[in-house]
């Protein structure tokens, strides 16, 4: 790190320190009129995530949205992937190896948080505990941000950020037990929490664990078996996979709400099977993507300052197979934060500052790897596919503050970040936002904001300066509710992304691009009686920009004279925003006091896949799929819960872009389960 290496950076460093220094004393020179309070206590309704400090979504600065662990049970949600395809602006691509996630057209454009620690690394950006190796039964909430939102939280907050909230003891208050079962996919799966608050201190801990057979399982290309009688290294043959596999625990313990110590650990191997387009070759492959941290926080408060410590340490041990050929890689990295507030003029002002620095430590980054299905293959005995991994370490130093003011139907705030990055260019992000109430029927927020993404691999590596890529968001959200019963927002958006990167199984990382994309989400929540309520919600969007252009070398011919002549291959293809016109369609019954139903209709437009550097070219049809589950509570006897969950209930068929070649999207399954609460004789 070189935070005073260079007279730019002073000066940088110079001119946020003036503005905070303006912020903190305009909020004190116009705070003159008194309003009610600005913030509230935690409950389910609350987020944290978009200014540290607990508040509800409309008074938020930011676009929220709020998933809680009760609709979560409702609508029978296995995992985060499904939780965030109900809401707008999401769409979860059906990869091979699991779902790859797109927020508002932009692929792998959230940061992923569990308990405010990032589930990343700087080694891989395909890390997303999107399917079964995060077990929705240890939530609290999830809490949604949508829009850049790196002032508070640093880097990859790129298009927004997604917090998983596990839960605490006083949620638990006992032991909960719960059992899954479902097919065709054969998934088994258990989980058991103890928890309790005994006054001043507080705890929880939970174990969970799933077993899931691949939908698509079989494949044909065998290694030879060491001591047969076999002249090529690669086979056809028959076999299907083995079932995958995932184990989670978490804990948590707190002393007086002001010492705080969590962990989790988890260990996941994810079994899929690849193709090519156009191919009969199916390999076997495997994921492993572990997830593990734990986190130290305190709390105090010195009159009017409230100070917060964190500190924590995380592990993603990294390993990824085709067929026999493997790489494995480590991320290590040390996390400590400042952070402070203080709130002034009867709690209508708050002012934020915080500081932090960043340790990674990377072993094993893939550089580059060849194009694998051209070696695992049959007729392949001598030649393997060159990985080429290296070692090296990162650090961030950055400093960071968000101001905001209060009068009467008005709201002002400002914020800024000041990253100084050890491999890449120093960047500053800034948020600037107005939230209007003309009356309590109405509230109307309008964001600006940038965000920067850590570079690929490829980029980093013995490289500094890079330029990183960077979005700038501009949000209008305007929510309407005339009528306890009636709710409607509608949220138009731009989004304009600058030197983006993508990367290609077949041509590695493409030349970077610019993008616009701009659009509108649309919500709707309507209760027609007290047991029958209906909801939508909607995204539609379209974008103009650079093609993804790749440039790789094919071969190179020696000459006479002994120099050398490189061919390339190059090609373009459109920019991949996954479908541009999405909806949901929901709804809640109560049929009686213990039978309760939900159903929910996704539609996804077509969308492109290009395979074989750009030549093959895959478009979907429009998927319709239908989801239904009922919950009966107390079923026997008071505190045991079933429920059955049916995923695509019509059994629709449907082909998806995957990694090599398109996927048939997944059948029809059904899943049963049983919860059960008691209270601990403790």
């Amino acid at each position: 790190m070189n935070l005073f290496g260079r007279k730019d950076n002073i000066f940088q460093i110079a001119a946020i320190l003036f503005l905070f220094i303006i912020l903190f004393t305009s909020s004190i020179c116009f705070a003159t009129i008194p309003t009610r309070l600005l913030f509230v206590g935690e409950d389910l309704s609350v987020i944290t995530s978009a200014s540290k400090h607990p508040e509800t979504p409309e008074e938020a600065p930011a676009v929220v949205e709020i998933m809680n662990s009760e609709k979560i049970k409702n609508y029978g949600l296995r995992t985060l992937g499904e939780a965030l395809s109900m809401v707008s602006g999401f769409y979860m691509a059906n990869r091979e190896w699991g779902r790859q996630p797109f927020i508002r057209g932009i692929p792998d454009g959230f940061l992923f948080l569990y308990n405010s620690v990032p589930m990343t690394s700087d080694s891989t950006k395909s890390v997303f505990p999107l399917d079964e190796e995060l077990s929705l039964d240890l939530v609290k909430r999830i809490e949604i941000i949508k829009g850049p939102s790196s002032v508070l939280w640093g880097p990859d907050a790129f298009a927004g950020l997604v917090n998983i909230v596990p839960l605490r003891g006083r949620d638990i208050d006992g032991i909960d037990v719960k059992l899954r079962a479902g097919t065709p996919n054969h998934e088994g799966h258990f989980t058991v929490s103890l928890g309790k608050n005994f006054g001043l201190w507080e705890g929880m801990i939970a174990v969970s664990a799933t077993t899931r057979h691949s939908f698509n399982d079989a494949f044909n290309i065998l290694k030879c078996k060491e001591g047969e009688a076999c002249p090529l290294q690669y086979v056809i043959g028959h076999d299907t996979l083995d079932d995958s596999k995932y184990l989670e625990t978490i804990f948590n313990l707190s002393w007086k709400d002001w010492l705080k110590i969590s962990g989790r650990w988890s260990t996941v191997t994810n079994r899929y099977v690849v193709g090519e387009f156009d191919s009969e070759k199916l390999w076997p492959a495997k994921k492993k993507m572990p997830f593990r941290f734990v986190k130290l926080e305190a709390n105090k408060s010195i009159g009017k300052y409230n100070f917060r410590l964190s500190s924590y340490y995380s592990k993603i041990p990294y390993e990824e197979q085709l067929v026999d050929v493997s790489w494995q890689s480590n991320s290590h990295v040390y996390y400590g934060e400042l952070f402070m507030d203080r709130q002034f003029w009867d709690k209508t002002a708050l002012f934020t500052l915080g500081t932090s620095y960043r340790y990674n430590k990377i072993t094993g980054a893939v550089i580059s790897k060849s194009y694998l299905p051209d070696y695992v293959q049959p007729g392949n005995p001598i030649f393997t596919p060159i990985i080429h991994q290296e070692d090296y370490d990162t650090n961030l130093f950055s400093i960071y503050g968000q101001i905001r003011k209060h009068w009467k139907r008005f709201e002002a705030w400002a914020g800024l970040r000041y990253d100084d990055h050890s491999q890449y260019d120093n960047t500053i992000s800034y948020n600037l936002g107005l939230r209007w109430d003309p009356n309590n029927d109405w509230n109307c927020k309008l964001l600006f904001g940038t965000a920067y993404r850590t570079p690929y691999n490829t980029q980093l590596v013995n490289r500094t300066d890079l330029e990183p890529e960077k979005i700038q968001n501009l949000s209008l959200s305007i929510s309407w509710k005339p009528f306890d019963y009636l709710n409607i927002k509608v949220t138009p958006f731009w989004n304009k992304i600058k030197h983006h990167v993508t990367e290609d199984p077949t041509g590695g990382l493409s030349f970077p691009g610019s993008q616009d994309i701009y659009g509108i989400e649309t919500d709707l929540k309507y209760s027609l009686t007290y047991w029958l309520k209906l909801w939508f919600n909607g995204t539609f969007f379209n974008n103009y920009g650079d093609n993804e252009r790749y440039k790789v070398l094919d071969y190179i011919i020696i000459e006479p004279d002994g120099s050398f002549k490189p061919f390339y291959s190059r090609w373009e293809v459109p920019f991949e925003t996954g479908p541009k016109n999405l909806f949901n369609l929901g709804i809640d019954m109560d049929i009686s006091s213990k039978l309760k139903l939900t159903a929910r209709l996704n539609y996804a437009s077509s969308m492109e896949g290009y395979y074989n550097k750009g030549k093959n070219r895959f478009e979907s049809t429009n998927t319709w799929l239908f989801d239904m589950t009922a919950t009966y509570r107390d079923m026997f006897f008071k505190g045991l819960d079933g429920r059955i969950m049916i995923k695509n209930l019509f059994d629709r068929k449907y082909c998806v872009p995957g990694k090599y070649s398109p996927k048939k999207g997944d059948p029809i399954s059904v899943y049963f389960s049983l919860s059960y609460h008691f209270n601990a004789p403790f």
